[in-house]
């Protein structure tokens, strides 16, 4: 018998997190299993709630949210010797780990998936004292991603980003970046860096096929300047897995990585 410690999001997604935390408890307890719901109540939380499952000896703890809380979740075990396993049941509006490690986005499959329990590891980069699960941007697209309102993600999921992201590409701002990786250095005006440690972003799961969850690199992305008709022009790139080969977009991969001040460093999370 196994102890789950579910830790979800009440307002993830559509707002239906809580409904999907007892759904969960209930399947788990129908299978003889020891389950404790955590519902988070601000942000954070969830990194707080992890920590708290670890050393109470919980043998796997659930993510139940969208990458937000995930990202969270991990947080607070990734920095433990022996964590708990990490479970998902994407109950988010984009969900892109789980599209991503291929956990079914319908709410009764992926509780059968948690319960069937395959292993596989996963990469997690740590950013000065945060951790990273999938994606880091610096520039316009975090501009873009911090301006999405919860409820343009509910309406339009992935395409609110893209909407948002042509938005303010129209503003034609550039950031003065300084790379440093064991092997390349970098200095230049760019509009946009971008730093995955998979092969989705946004929900876009063909964004850089190159990248597996667990290849031990972050892919990193440093854009040219451009004009908004000129990244009109490179949508197909984008949409169709070739992100990287829009002329003049630096790419280039490494396990740790010294962006101005920042210093980021692969870590490993099973």
């Amino acid at each position: 018998m196994d102890r789950y410690a579910v830790i979800y999001n009440p307002h993830s997604g559509q707002d239906h997190g809580e409904s999907v935390g007892k759904k969960i408890e209930q399947a788990l307890v129908k299978n003889q299993q020891t389950v404790e719901l955590m519902p988070t109540k601000g942000p954070k939380d969830a990194t707080r709630l992890a920590k708290k499952a670890a050393q109470a000896q919980f043998d796997i703890v659930v993510a139940v949210g969208g990458d937000g809380t995930i990202n969270e979740v991990v947080s607070g075990l990734a920095t433990l010797e022996q964590p708990p396993y990490l479970g998902i049941v994407p109950a988010g509006t984009v969900n892109n780990l789980a599209r991503v490690l291929q956990i079914p986005l319908d709410i009764d499959q992926a509780i059968e998936n948690l319960q069937q329990g395959h292993l596989q590891p996963l990469d997690v980069g740590q950013i000065n004292d945060d951790y990273l699960i999938s994606t880091m941007t610096l520039g316009i697209l975090a501009d873009a991603a911090l301006n999405v309102t919860q409820s343009e993600k509910q309406k339009w999921g992935p395409l609110a980003f893209l909407n948002e992201g042509i938005r303010v590409l129209a503003k034609h701002q550039h950031y003065p970046l300084t790379i440093e990786t064991p092997h390349r250095h970098w200095q230049k005006d760019t509009q946009f860096l971008l730093v995955t440690l998979t092969n989705s972003v946004g929900g876009f799961t063909k964004f850089n096929p190159e990248a597996q969850p667990d290849d031990g690199y972050f892919h990193v992305f440093v854009a040219p300047k451009m004009s908004l008709m000129r990244s009109a022009m490179f949508l197909p790139y984008f949409l169709t897995g070739n992100f990287k080969k829009i002329p003049g977009m630096t790419y280039f991969k490494a396990d740790k990585i010294t962006i101005a001040r920042f210093i980021i460093k692969l870590a490993k999370y099973f």
